[in-house]
């Protein structure tokens, strides 16, 4: 389950204040005002509607970041990349992975949240972590009002700049992300995947008060859920997924911010604490202010 966390990282903000995911950049020699926006994958597009000052700040920059651009995500060369990465070795495919039980179980709950329409038998050459994340989506399809997996809030913001005409660029490769996505072990992506199908009612919770927490911007009542000791990160994974990428992103920030006015666009749980993008900004000498 933890590996099914960590789509769904989303932790308090730096500066204590909820009911907040747009934040301003400027000083320190930055070109113009930056704006840094936190993401959330189960949101709906249309919140973009209710986050005040939105459309003045990205028509105001030069150019729109997320943590990868999705028109390199969603080109046919990268599709075929991605779904390459996701097929398990011949000896380790799903019906050598698990026993026949625990084959089954999965099976009768990949089926109960498709109505009968998927089998594991269908994705038999696939890695656990695959199965996991098709599983979440028929989850939070069930759980989530109007939630649209073809729909993806930083998707759409990129969509948004690059109509206004601003140049979009993505913080990581496409080769970065599919080692996050599938780098751990056959083994341990099993076990994960076990961990989710053991606790599908709490997921199911999880992800709902999740979602309702990110719809009203309330990013300390998300930090209070993400560090719960049962579905929290643990600190091997904060450091791969939250930490070290933050480092990366605000180390190219300080080169672009001189040079051009950006919208970030990233995974809210990104933004907050000490080893977060909006305290490392702080700390080089940038101002923060919530655009309110």
């Amino acid at each position: 389950m933890k590996k099914i966390i960590l789509s769904l990282t989303v932790l308090f903000t730096a500066i204590n204040i909820n009911a907040q995911i747009l934040y301003k950049v400027s000083g320190n020699g930055a070109k113009g005002d930056s704006y840094v926006m936190g993401t959330h994958h189960l949101a709906p597009v249309s919140i973009i509607d209710s986050i005040e000052g939105f459309n003045a700040a990205i028509n105001s920059v030069d150019a729109v970041y997320g943590e990868i651009g999705h028109s390199e995500m969603n080109s046919p060369a990268t599709q075929q990349k991605m779904m390459m990465a996701a097929m398990a070795p011949t000896d380790s495919t799903l019906s050598k992975v698990f026993t026949k039980e625990q084959y089954d179980s999965i099976d009768n709950v990949l089926k109960k949240y498709s109505a009968g329409q998927a089998s594991l038998t269908m994705l038999e050459p696939m890695m656990p972590t695959l199965v996991g994340q098709q599983l979440m989506i028929l989850m939070n399809m069930q759980v989530i009002p109007n939630f649209n997996p073809m729909q993806q809030l930083d998707t759409h913001v990129q969509a948004i700049g690059a109509q206004a005409g601003k140049e979009v660029n993505g913080f990581e490769t496409v080769d970065f992300q599919i080692n996050l996505l599938f780098g751990k072990s056959i083994s341990a992506q099993a076990e994960d995947l076990l961990e989710t199908i053991r606790k599908e009612n709490e997921m199911k919770s999880f992800s709902f008060d999740l979602y309702n927490a990110y719809m009203t911007q309330d990013i300390e009542s998300v930090r209070q859920m993400m560090i719960d000791p049962e579905f929290g990160l643990e600190p091997k994974d904060e450091a791969e997924i939250l930490t070290n990428r933050n480092v990366n992103w605000v180390s190219q920030l300080k080169t672009i911010l001189p040079q051009q006015s950006v919208f970030v666009c990233v995974g809210a749980g990104h933004l907050p604490g000490e080893n977060g993008v909006l305290n490392l900004l702080r700390q080089a000498g940038y101002t923060i202010t919530p655009v309110n």
